[in-house]
């Protein structure tokens, strides 16, 4: 059983230009972006980001000094009643981004909902809430050290439910009084929080309705989760409640049959290496197709699979793209192995190319890039030196890893569209 509360949420003073002070999701910023968005001292940036120049001790006494003053000035405020939260995020995708998908889930627009709540926190695997993705530990640390000095979850974690009737979406736009993606704004449904970041449009309404608030605390009670962004968050709370005994953690639920709710790989940039070995790992047990091909090639060789072992990569060495196929005997025994068939191709470009060859640490060495380019880029620009081009996962291939396989992808595998904001819906932990 999955238990959910309202609570009262901490948000940006509406009477502030709140755009200037929202950021991306603390793990998707780069230095360019925390430059840009450390510009405005009173951006929730300051309290939920570490510079990739501060050390961690720093950073923690840092954040509590500065959600302090955010708070004594009046730039965040709590509301005065329980409620759940409906998060509205409309988004649109690069050119470059929707051809990585299948030709029938590109659109011009995208509007996804979510229910925010409080929900009781579990081990991951243990109950009705799993995980699909390894993390880091030390990740894991400081968000717990946040956590814990500021007492204040800054964004939701993002999960994924099943409900084959849409009745929680339904009721949402029943309530709302219009049909996604449409958006005609109700003037009897003002919502809480209006903004625009990155070219996604976050929205955030007030649900204070008893009635309704018990609908969907019995609608959610046979409900199983999977936590899609925010695993290390998690994995905090879970130590939190540890050892501090704090039980409920603040969530945002999506449904799994969202149609605005996508899923993207994590290309990865690598470096420090031994080049020579690379290629020898490459000629083992790989063929290489289609080399030199051009970019935009690539993806729609990708995405041909004659079946589960069928495992391909795109690789760029800074001179050209490649197709790797791996050989399908050794993708096979490697299957049956580890007992595992959903993500071979991920698990296979760690296990046989990038774990054995790097000098360093993963987290120090292994670029995670939202996008082909970003990918490309940094290794046109010297940073790293071979980038991997990966194939997307669907929301059921998600599904089966963590519910039936009950295994993880390696860190960051997948890349779930929309991402939320941090500063749209905060809540104090009491």
């Amino acid at each position: 059983m999955v238990d959910i509360r309202p609570f009262r949420a901490t948000i940006l003073n509406p009477s502030l230009a709140t755009e200037k002070l929202v950021c991306p999701v603390y793990d998707t910023i780069d230095t360019a972006n925390y430059r840009r968005f450390a510009q405005e001292k009173n951006n929730i940036i300051h309290v939920t980001a570490r510079r990739k120049d501060m050390v961690r001790d720093d950073f923690i006494i840092s954040a509590k000094k500065n959600l302090d003053r955010l708070i004594d000035s009046n730039v965040l405020v709590e509301r005065e009643k329980s409620a759940f939260y409906i998060y509205g995020i409309i988004y649109t995708l690069l050119p470059e981004v929707l051809s990585q998908l299948h030709e029938n889930d590109r659109r011009f627009m995208y509007f996804a909902f979510g229910l925010v709540c409080l929900v009781k926190v579990e081990e991951l695997g243990k109950g009705n809430i799993v995980g699909h993705e390894n993390i880091f530990h030390v990740n894991t640390l400081e968000r717990y050290r946040l956590m814990k000095s500021c007492m204040m979850n800054f964004s939701p974690i993002v999960a994924e439910y099943s409900m084959h009737g849409h009745e929680v979406n339904n009721m949402f736009e029943e309530y709302l009084g219009f049909k996604r993606p449409h958006f005609v704004p109700n003037p009897e449904k003002v919502p809480l929080v209006d903004v625009s970041l990155n070219e996604s449009r976050h929205l955030l309404w007030e649900l204070t309705d008893p009635e309704i608030i018990e609908k969907i605390m019995c609608m959610s009670n046979d409900l199983k989760i999977l936590i899609l962004d925010g695993h290390h968050r998690y994995n905090a709370s879970v130590v939190m409640n540890e050892r501090d005994g704090i039980g409920y953690t603040m969530m945002m639920l999506m449904e799994g049959g969202d149609r605005g709710l996508k899923l993207l790989p994590w290309h990865r940039a690598v470096r420090n290496f031994n080049a020579k070995d690379l290629e020898d790992r490459i000629k083992k047990r790989f063929h290489v197709d289609w080399e030199g091909m051009a970019k935009e090639e690539l993806f729609s060789h990708l995405r041909r699979r004659d079946n589960e072992y069928d495992v391909k990569l795109g690789m760029y060495d800074g001179k050209k793209f490649s197709l790797l196929r791996a050989e399908k005997g050794y993708v096979k025994e490697m299957s049956e192995k580890k007992g595992e068939i959903v993500g071979l191709d991920l698990i296979i470009l760690h296990d046989w190319l990038i774990n054995p060859i790097i000098h360093g640490k993963p987290e120090d060495d292994v670029s995670f890039n939202a996008s082909p380019s970003e990918a490309i880029s940094r290794v046109d620009n010297l940073e790293f030196d071979v980038a991997f081009l990966l194939n997307p996962f669907s929301i059921k291939d998600v599904e089966k890893k963590a519910f039936i396989e009950r295994k993880n992808f390696p860190q960051k595998s997948t890349l779930f569209l929309p991402k939320v904001a941090e500063g749209i819906v905060m809540r104090k932990i009491e």
